[in-house]
Order: structure tokens, then sequence, then C-alpha cells
């Protein structure tokens, strides 16, 4: 634990530049989307494989869980039928409205970069 905040809009742009990059490139899954349901369930099934994925957490901003609250609402969806809703939904001020993170609390640095151990997803949510 740091005494420091941890800073998620530091730590997306970390992940952003090692998904780019060939090194890190297999432990980050990307996904895009309009819809903030589709692109959570996306990377929720994009980490199916994986073994670690029971451990995995989403991480949004303040303004995307809203989202996925309204389109819930909207389409008259219960949450039973969403599976990625069975995992912790974590929200943080520092977290871009266009991103979101579905990975372990220890996937990455403090600084964003992936520590390997274990999958990271990375959502982007488009307003094309």
């Amino acid at each position: 634990m740091t005494d420091r905040a941890i800073n998620f809009r530091e730590i997306v742009e970390g992940i952003r530049s090692s998904a780019d990059s060939d090194r890190e490139a297999a432990a980050v899954v990307t996904v895009s989307g309009r819809d903030p349901i589709d692109v959570c369930q996306r990377l929720f099934r994009g980490l199916e494989s994986h073994p670690d994925r029971s451990a995995c957490e989403f991480y949004l901003s303040p303004n995307a869980r809203r989202g996925i609250e309204r389109g819930l609402v909207g389409s008259g969806t219960t949450p039973q039928s969403v599976d990625f809703l069975d995992r912790q939904i974590r929200t943080d001020v520092s977290m871009p409205d266009d991103a979101i993170l579905f990975m372990r609390p220890d996937a990455v640095t403090l600084g964003g970069t992936p520590t390997g151990d274990s999958p990271v997803g990375l959502g982007t949510i488009s307003n094309d």
C-alpha cells in the first residue's frame, strides 16, 4: 500500500502504451465500443480463458458507472442476465470517462506497467 493516491489516469495511459508495444501486448486485452455494458461484457469474456479472471475487478469512472446503470434500467435488462455484474465494480474520479479496466488489483504498477503476472483488460468507450 502506498501513501499517495492512485492516479488511474496515469495507469490507463501506461497500459495503453504497453498495449501499443510488442513487449507487453500479450498480457493486455483491449476492446472498444460505444456502450459501456457491451465493453464490460467483452472484457469479461475476453479474459474468460485466464485462471486469474475470478480475482479480476472492474475499475471505471463515476460517469461510466452511471452509463452502465442507465443502460440496465433503460433496456429493462435484469442484472442477473448480465454475467459480468458478479465481479466487483470500483469507481474512482481519476479514471478517464472513456476507459474501463478489468484486472486484478495487483496486475499493474502504479506507473501503469503490467506486471505480467496476470492479464489486464482495457476497454475504451468511444463516442463515434
